[in-house]
């Protein structure tokens, strides 16, 4: 590495990764409908929900909207924005609450995998551990395993079975 670029700031070094040429996460761009199921640590169904995520690329940047349904009519949006931090990984934050208090590392995988780990930004205690397997260019499988933050012990898992509709 050249002595200019080993003195410029982290963001700057990886503004010359281009996101588009991630090996996983451009493929996950579009518009993605999921049917979440939610289980306690003994994996007894909580509940069961929809969502529609639009996730894009926008100036080197991640861009994601979801819009949870729930049963009773509850319908949530949160928004997520992330930036390169290495050549196969992307921070993603959030300005929606309890997402804004946690730190979550996108990681490609392979050529269809890749794992999020998401942790409290405070304590740094586990948080969940996400994975999303892309099956086909137009389906992808994704599971959650949830920690409490006091101890991080298991509470509890997410299955979702997602399709890419736009």
């Amino acid at each position: 590495m050249n002595k200019a670029v080993t003195n410029l700031p982290l963001s700057d070094i990886h503004t010359e990764i281009k996101l588009e040429n991630f090996k996983v996460l451009p493929r996950f761009v579009g518009t993605w409908k999921g049917h979440w199921t939610r289980l306690d640590q003994d994996a007894h169904e909580i509940e069961r929900f929809t969502s529609v995520l639009n996730q894009k690329i926008v100036n080197n940047q991640w861009i994601q909207t979801n819009e949870n349904k729930y049963s009773n009519g509850t319908i949530e949006n949160l928004n997520f924005f992330g930036k390169i931090v290495s050549n196969s990984t992307v921070l993603f934050e959030s300005p929606d609450p309890p997402y804004c208090n946690f730190l979550m590392l996108v990681e490609e995988i392979g050529e269809n995998l890749i794992i999020i780990n998401v942790s409290d930004k405070i304590t740094n205690i586990t948080l969940a551990i996400e994975t999303i397997n892309l099956i086909t260019n137009n389906q992808r499988i994704r599971t959650l395993q949830k920690f409490h933050a006091q101890d991080g012990k298991l509470s509890g898992f997410i299955t979702v079975v997602e399709h890419k509709i736009d």
